[in-house]
Order: structure tokens, then C-alpha cells, then sequence
């Protein structure tokens, strides 16, 4: 019983987690929906499939939203440290998105 509710935890927190980038990627002012991407930020603290989700979408909002860069940053960095999650984040991090440090206005 448990695995099934599991399983539908897990389908509820991706599916939350797309619907937050489904409306970021259709804003024009991205900057604007700060609710999606701290929501972004929250998942990261749920399943594990979820957390792989919000490691990938983590960098890719960044440099839209530089109020909570530090949030972000310590969240993804947590999510590299994470056991089951493996080191692969870091490639997506500074080798896939690498531009979300140089193309923000904000210092870190």
C-alpha cells in the first residue's frame, strides 16, 4: 500500500514540477513568476524523481530570479551531495547552463 502511495506522490510532485516550467517557459517577463520558480525549489525537497526534475530545471530559471539565487544555489548544491541522485548533476550545472552566473546583473 505504501508503494502505491508513493507512486501517486511521486506523479503528483512531477506533474506540479512541469506545470511550473510549462508557465515559466510561456512567460515573457520570466522574472515575474517567482512563485513557480520557488515552487521549483521546493520540490527539490521531495521524491527522488522529483529532485532529479528540479536539478535540471534549477539552473536552467537561475538567472531570472536573482532574489533567490541563494536559495538556489544551496538547494542545487544539496541536491549534488544528494547519495541517490549520483555527481551528474554537477555537469549540469556548470557545464550545461554555465551562463546563468555570467548573465546575471546580480552579484552572488
Amino acid at each position: 500500500m505504501s508503494d502505491a502511495l508513493s507512486a501517486a506522490d511521486d506523479s503528483k510532485h512531477i506533474e506540479e514540477l512541469y506545470k511550473y516550467v510549462e508557465r515559466l517557459n510561456e512567460a515573457t517577463d520570466k522574472s515575474q513568476n517567482l512563485k513557480d520558480y520557488q515552487g521549483i525549489i521546493d520540490m527539490a525537497n521531495s521524491s527522488i524523481k522529483a529532485k532529479q526534475l528540479a536539478a535540471q530545471f534549477i539552473p536552467r530559471f537561475f538567472k531570472f530570479f536573482p532574489s533567490l539565487s541563494g536559495s538556489a544555489i544551496d538547494t542545487h548544491l544539496d541536491l549534488i551531495e544528494a547519495e541517490e541522485l549520483g555527481v551528474d548533476l554537477e555537469v549540469n550545472w556548470f557545464e550545461g547552463e554555465g551562463s546563468h552566473c555570467t548573465s546575471s546583473t546580480t552579484p552572488i
